[in-house]
């Protein structure tokens, strides 16, 4: 599980998910937990978010997108050293341990399953 990120109005999420379904589930449950939520509705746009400076205590990632899937992201993510420490936390409908375990090998702090 990931660490203590306490939820508060200064604690910013990414979410990172090209599912408007997911995004439209998702982004009242973490803003009445009270983190402030920002949106990304696909790799590329976060990547783009990280270049441009935003920062992030913690990011919220679909595993399967189109374009730069949530392991390739994770592994830019990883690669800049801004981000080394942010909790990144990977959502995926695929939760079998070879799964997991190679979202954990690519960078991903924790692995929360859709359901």
């Amino acid at each position: 599980m990931v660490g203590p990120t306490v939820p508060g109005p200064q604690t910013s999420v990414l979410l990172v998910e090209d599912s408007a379904f997911f995004r439209n589930l998702l982004i009242p449950m973490l803003t009445i937990a009270g983190y402030s939520v920002t949106v990304a509705e696909h790799g590329e746009a976060a990547m783009t978010l990280c270049k441009e400076g935003a920062q992030f205590d913690i990011i919220v990632s679909d595993i399967e997108m189109p374009g730069l899937s949530g392991f390739d992201l994770v592994r830019e993510l990883r690669a800049d050293s801004r981000l080394k420490e942010v909790p990144i936390v990977a959502l995926s409908s695929h939760a079998n341990s070879q799964d997991i375990e190679r979202g954990m090998e690519a960078g991903f702090t924790d692995y929360v399953t859709k359901l």
